[in-house]
């Protein structure tokens, strides 16, 4: 017990992921016969300037632009404790493109583990081995800690930054 699971990509992907000029990537648009690529999709946190003011979007195909999926929207924490459903259907208003979308990282339980897994992903476990050093990317790598089994678990944890959004010109909703 107690292994790092990391749920990687089986594919490589075709365009960066992670974070683009500080808004995270929250899903992916799986690839379509007119779309054969799998898309990373990014959560722009200050549409126009304004703190709060949310809307989902992929990279162009030459990367020199957004192209948003969805209108803007409020953000709530509701949206990451949903599943794929609610952004399918609700935020993403061509069906085409909401029927292809998947979280990042889907909500986990013991039930969710019987459900249909991502195809596009496979589970690695670490096992927790003594003088062991892990170092990932935890932006583009969903990952759990699993709990341990017969021991006690020691684990020292840090994270580098990059630079940061400036601060919103405009109006601010404060959460």
């Amino acid at each position: 017990g107690g292994c790092l699971r990391t749920y990687e990509r089986r594919v490589p992907s075709s365009y960066p992921v992670g974070s683009r000029d500080g808004d995270l990537q929250i899903g992916w648009l799986t690839p379509a016969s007119d779309d054969p690529r799998e898309r990373p999709v990014f959560l722009d946190g200050r549409r126009g300037g304004v703190s709060g003011r949310c809307a989902l979007y992929v990279d162009s195909d030459d990367r020199g632009r957004k192209v948003y999926l969805t209108k803007e929207f409020d953000s709530d924490p509701y949206l990451f404790l949903t599943t794929d459903f609610f952004v399918q259907n609700v935020l993403i208003k061509e069906r085409d493109l909401g029927s292809r979308f998947h979280y990042l990282e889907q909500p986990r339980s013991k039930l969710t583990r019987y459900l249909r897994d991502d195809p596009g992903e496979r589970a690695r476990d670490v096992a927790p081995l003594g003088g062991t050093l892990v170092a990932f990317d935890s932006v583009t790598l969903p990952h759990e800690v699993l709990p341990t089994v017969s021991r006690e678990r020691w684990a020292a944890s840090g994270w580098f930054h990059e630079r940061q959004q400036p601060e919103p010109t405009g109006r601010q909703i404060i959460l």
